[in-house]
């Protein structure tokens, strides 16, 4: 159990390093080589580069340090050191990779994009391992655990006020595409977060018992009796939750179809789910 325990730990150092560095690389390769802003403790480490060449990795350590301070008293304390090995890293790995260029474009939106999608994946490794590179980070943490407001919302809000900054130094076409990038940033947190895509589907029928053994039979689910009463009719119904994968939902309206076509369904997004064929973590 110690040696398990242990390896554990070590892997989650060596994963929030990985998303660490995947993080600078992904900066300097594609948001600055596009002269693109950022959010937060990082957006105003950027905008001190491009001003005042202030060395951008040095700059998004100093600035953590009061937000370490705050997430130690509003978080626990192994997210706290977590995110201290996170930051290092990061601050590191942002000035050893300065001039890095990856690809030689010329195109801004590719840089808005793939530097949104690069910065999404990397901060959602590090949160998987229960770390996070500082900044914006802490604080959606804690309005996530207050709230229970996703972390990539949370970010694109608060960021606003960094972007309103970028645009009066570095012009509208830059904030603009910053705005781009964040956003790519907060839904690829956001649905990496959430887990598995999911869909989770009410069905109100005469014929509920068939379509649940057709619903195991044909996609191998689960499904869960609800006892109601039509409000029209008076009569006793057995309403049918089930939660399906995306690629599901097509073959579970064929076999509605099939069994009752009168049947009323309910077809809604599941932000996350955990348990049998979905996630468990």
């Amino acid at each position: 159990m110690k040696l398990s325990k242990r390896a554990k730990s070590i892997g989650g150092i060596i994963g929030i390093a990985i998303g660490a560095i995947l993080a600078a690389y992904g900066i300097q390769g594609f948001i600055v080589y596009s002269g693109l802003s950022g959010g937060g403790v990082g957006g105003i480490a950027l905008l001190l580069y491009y001003t005042l060449n202030f060395p951008i990795g040095v700059m998004t350590f100093l600035f953590n340090v009061p937000l370490l301070v705050l997430g130690w008293k509003e978080i626990d304390k192994e997210f706290v050191f977590k995110t201290i090995w996170g930051i290092a890293v990061f601050s590191v790995f942002l000035d050893l990779f300065n001039g890095v260029r990856p690809l030689d474009f010329s195109d801004i939106f590719l840089g808005a994009l793939y530097g949104g999608l690069i910065s999404g994946v990397s901060s959602a490794i590090v949160f998987h391992f229960g770390g996070s590179l500082g900044g914006t980070d802490i604080i959606s943490k804690i309005i996530q655990q207050r709230y229970g407001v996703p972390m990539g919302t949370s970010a694109l809000a608060i960021n606003g006020v960094i972007i309103l900054i970028s645009w009066a130094v570095l012009g509208s076409k830059a904030a603009l595409y910053t705005l781009v990038m964040l956003f790519v940033f907060g839904r690829v947190l956001d649905l990496i977060q959430s887990g598995v895509p999911a869909k989770s589907i009410t069905i109100i029928s005469d014929h509920s018992e068939a379509l649940v053994e057709r619903i195991m039979g044909d996609l191998g689910r689960g499904a869960t009796f609800l006892h109601g009463r039509g409000a029209y009719s008076c009569e006793p119904k057995d309403v049918i939750i089930c939660v399906v994968s995306l690629p599901e939902i097509g073959r579970l309206k064929r076999a509605v179809r099939d069994v009752d076509p009168q049947a009323f369904m309910i077809i809604q997004n599941a932000g996350e789910v955990f348990g049998s064929g979905f996630s468990n973590e």
